[in-house]
């Protein structure tokens, strides 16, 4: 079965690097499926989750972006991101709390916390992470 390289970056950190099945990814306009032989392409990232997947198919981790880039050759993907958290370290009580304190605040990146926050949330609900 054909792998592909996928590289997970944050500003601090290499958070993931390892040869895989496939990797789901929120492009701006929609979610990527990326398999080994993709075509190139570069896209920015809207907040959501990033789900990596084995030779298997099965999901092997799975993060949640808060935006930034990715670039995809036919064997290579590599996610620029903003920040990253790992989906099974967040806790939906600690994101509810900082979607009620960013409420209460009139700022513009208070306001763009809160997007995040929230897109947080929709990610944990989910049925799968």
């Amino acid at each position: 079965m054909a792998t592909i390289s996928f590289d997970l970056v944050s500003p601090e950190s290499l958070i993931f690097n390892d040869d895989v099945g496939m990797i789901i990814i929120p492009g701006k306009d929609g979610d990527l499926g990326v398999l080994p032989g993709h075509s190139k392409i570069m896209s920015s990232l809207r907040p959501g989750r990033v789900m990596v997947y084995g030779e298997d198919k099965n999901l092997l981790k799975s993060f949640f972006v808060s935006g930034g880039f990715t670039e995809i050759n036919p064997e290579k993907c590599i996610v620029l991101a903003e920040s990253v958290d790992e989906m099974s370290e967040l806790e939906k009580s600690l994101v509810e709390k900082e979607i009620q304190e960013l409420e209460s605040k009139d700022s513009e990146d208070s306001k763009d916390k809160l997007y995040i926050a929230k897109k947080k949330i929709e990610a944990l609900n989910s049925s799968f992470y």
